[in-house]
């Protein structure tokens, strides 16, 4: 007998990743839920190296208890890298956590559509109705690869249409 199949449903961490890409000045190639490797299979340096790249992982929230509304806390990790130098780049890591506080605080832009898309699967409609930094970005220091990362919590408030409570 063959399993029912689980129905594709968005995540809290696709949807903080797609909501970052619509930032201006972010793309879909910039975040995800890991660091890419700077280097390519060819040995050519990572785009990302270029642009800096943004991880989202969950660490917390609070689901509404009666609606499908999701309500997840986000840490946030703006990372940048300079091959070869030993001086990390921290300007181009804080840009990129500067431009995500200001989306923040962008009411007239915030709750936007976000269809995220993962390795060519298409997840359900999501719209971010509100976010807030509930802590700054800080530097994490000590990392053995001399890359700039900045790390700030994101709490967003989503939805989707496809969640219907029958």
């Amino acid at each position: 007998m063959t399993p029912p199949a689980i129905p594709v449903a968005g995540t809290d961490v696709l949807v903080a990743a797609a909501w970052i890409a619509t930032i201006p000045g972010f793309t879909t190639v910039m975040t995800g839920d890991r660091l890419p490797p700077d280097v390519n299979p060819d040995g050519t340096p990572a785009a990302w190296l270029q642009t800096g790249f943004v991880t989202v992982a969950t660490v917390g929230g609070n689901p509404d208890p009666l609606l499908p509304v999701h309500r997840p806390v986000m840490e946030v990790k703006c990372w940048a890298a300079l091959p070869g130098s030993n001086d990390p780049p921290w300007g181009l890591a804080e840009a990129l956590a500067a431009a995500i506080t200001f989306a923040t605080w962008d009411r007239t832009t915030m709750s936007r559509p976000l269809t995220p898309v993962v390795n060519g699967v298409a997840y359900p409609l999501a719209i971010v109705q509100g976010a807030y930094m509930p802590t700054t970005f800080r530097r994490l220091y000590a990392d053995a690869a001399d890359y700039a990362c900045v790390q700030g919590d994101l709490a967003l408030t989503w939805k989707s249409p496809a969640q219907i409570i029958p």
